[in-house]
C-alpha cells in the first residue's frame, strides 16, 4: 500500500484554510497553492505537473466535484468524532507494508499526521519530501519513484 499524502516557514502559507476564496474557486490556483509551496522550484514543479496533465487526452480521472468534496469532508468530520483514545486503535492491526509519502510543508494534511500514521502502522516506511506540500510525489517524482521501486521490490 502506498499512502500519499507546514510549519512556520518565513511567510509561507501554513494551512489549507488560509487559501483565499479566489484560490479555492480557481482549479489551477487551488492546485498550485495547495499542492505546491511558494518556492520557485516547487512552483516550477507545479507548472510541469500541469503541462503533463494537459498531455493526457483520454482515460483522464474525473475532476473532484463539489458533491464528492463534500462527501470526503463529511467522512473526515465523522472520523474526527471517534474518541481520541480509540482513534488509532485499528492501525496496529494493519500488517500490510505501507509507504507513506508526505511533503514537509503540506497545507492540506498536516505533516504530523504522516508521523502519527507511520508510528502506528507496524510495517510502515515514511518518506518526507522537502519544500513540498500536497503534491510531494509530483514535485519530487524521481525521488518518489526510486523509493516506490525500493519499497515494492522489498
Amino acid at each position: 500500500m502506498i499512502l500519499c499524502g507546514t510549519g512556520p516557514c518565513g511567510g509561507e502559507r501554513m494551512t489549507f484554510t488560509e487559501l483565499s476564496a479566489e484560490e479555492q474557486e480557481d482549479p489551477v490556483l487551488l492546485l498550485m497553492n495547495a499542492f505546491f509551496t511558494p518556492s520557485e522550484s516547487s512552483q516550477s514543479a507545479g507548472n510541469a505537473y500541469l503541462r503533463r496533465l494537459s498531455l493526457r487526452k483520454t482515460e483522464r480521472v474525473s475532476p473532484v466535484t463539489p458533491t464528492s468534496a463534500d462527501a470526503q469532508l463529511r467522512a473526515i468530520r465523522e472520523w474526527g468524532t471517534i474518541p481520541a483514545s480509540d482513534r488509532y486503535a485499528m492501525l496496529n492491526a494493519i500488517t500490510q507494508p505501507a509507504l507513506i509519502v508526505h511533503g514537509n510543508k503540506d497545507v492540506v494534511v498536516d505533516p504530523i499526521n504522516a508521523f502519527i500514521l507511520a508510528e502506528r502502522l507496524p510495517n510502515a516506511t515514511l518518506l518526507v519530501l522537502p519544500d513540498a506540500s500536497h503534491g510531494a510525489r509530483s514535485q519530487h517524482t524521481e525521488v518518489f519513484f526510486a523509493n516506490a521501486r525500493l519499497f515494492l521490490n522489498s
